[in-house]
């Protein structure tokens, strides 16, 4: 003997239930996007951040530099030429070791702020972080086989 089943129009709560879960995985896009657009905003404040790195250096590098020439140009003796060019070598030494510490810490920074970006959607309050929405996905793939598998049953 069949029994029928009746499909009476589901409640607005049920719908709204039902598709809860994909408010929450259409949430994922919007936070993936929050989370490139930050890691964007990092990776530019890094570029920013280098580059005054290289114009302080070049300009220390040039004023420092125009400053020796205009000493050899004063000065004739050969033992002065070595104590120039030794200062020089020191000053070029000395320079490129900061230059690059700095490009370092530059790099650093720009990679701890790219680091933040992601972990603070980790971080959120529950119903806005990226939690809900993977367990939201699981849900909807969860149901879906099931709705799946029951369909199968009665028919």
């Amino acid at each position: 003997m069949s029994t029928k089943t009746s499909h009476a129009a589901p409640s607005t709560e049920a719908m709204t239930a039902r598709s809860a879960p994909w408010n929450l995985l259409a949430d994922l896009g919007r936070q993936q996007l929050i989370l490139a657009t930050e890691s964007a905003c990092a990776v530019f404040r890094g570029s920013e951040a280098m580059r005054k790195i290289q114009q302080q250096a070049a300009h220390h590098a040039s004023v420092h530099h125009e400053a020796v020439a205009q000493k050899l140009r004063s000065q004739s003796e050969p033992s002065d030429w070595l104590a120039i060019q030794s200062e020089l070598m020191r000053f070029d030494l000395q320079g490129a070791t900061q230059y690059w510490q700095q490009l370092a810490a530059a790099m650093i920074k720009t990679q701890v702020d790219m680091a933040t970006c992601g972990t603070h959607l980790l971080h959120t309050a529950p119903e806005n972080g990226l939690k809900p929405a993977l367990e939201a996905w699981q849900a909807i793939l969860h149901n879906s086989l099931n709705g799946t598998a029951n369909q199968a049953n009665t028919h």
